[in-house]
């Protein structure tokens, strides 16, 4: 599964900003990116009479559009799903996930902070992996300049993107669960230990299983 790291900040402190030009210095590194940017309020992606909004009208409990170049899922929710849930919606082909928002989440977060608007940060400093601001703060995390979008773009590449080897991910009822590195060893085993005596199937590079009682 891929890390995620969640850009958040006061309203209009340039989050958006930050995430443009952070998601064009690690896309030029050859990164490949997903974004979910979180909206407080609801909102309305289709329009009365479109095909997508007839079939949801007729009862759909799900309507998927398709086109040679894109995807895209209109599905309703019983609550605000976290990063982690909607990074599992989206799938594992990503280096990392960046998000707009969720600052009520578990996610590394880094904290876009501007002196004009006033003392005080959004976050507790333990949340915070990084901070971009227009002002030194005492505080025990590494702070970057608006200039610095490279030097950010580092930082998380050392922390997040380093990671190399085998990847195990749990998901029960539709949320992520931890799983010790002990118990880890012993399900990436057996599950490739019986998918290896099946016919036909070569190197595994990932597996997929979806189980529902």
């Amino acid at each position: 599964m891929p890390s995620i790291v969640s850009i958040v900040g006061k309203s209009k402190s340039g989050k958006t900003t930050l995430l443009e030009r952070l998601v064009r210095e690690l896309k030029r590194r050859g990164y490949k990116l997903a974004v979910i940017k979180h909206a407080a309020q609801d909102f309305e992606f289709d329009w009365q009479g479109k095909d997508s909004w007839r079939l949801a009208q007729a009862g759909s409990d799900a309507v998927i559009l398709s086109s040679p170049s894109k995807l895209a899922i209109f599905k309703p929710v019983e609550r605000d799903l976290t990063p982690g849930e909607i990074s599992h919606l989206i799938g594992q082909d990503f280096d990392l996930v960046l998000t707009e928002g969720f600052k009520e989440s578990n996610t590394p977060k880094i904290e876009v902070h501007r002196k004009e608007m006033g003392e005080g940060l959004i976050c507790s400093p333990g949340e915070l992996f990084a901070l971009v601001t227009d002002e030194k703060l005492d505080l025990p995390f590494p702070q970057f300049s608006w200039d610095d979008v490279p030097g950010l773009a580092d930082a998380i590449e050392e922390r997040f993107l380093a990671r190399k080897g085998e990847e195990l991910v749990l998901f029960v009822n539709g949320a992520p669960v931890p799983i010790n590195p002990f118990v880890r060893e012993i399900m990436t085993k057996i599950l490739e230990g019986m998918v290896s005596v099946l016919k036909g199937i070569g190197e595994v590079k990932s597996l997929n299983i979806w189980l529902k009682k």
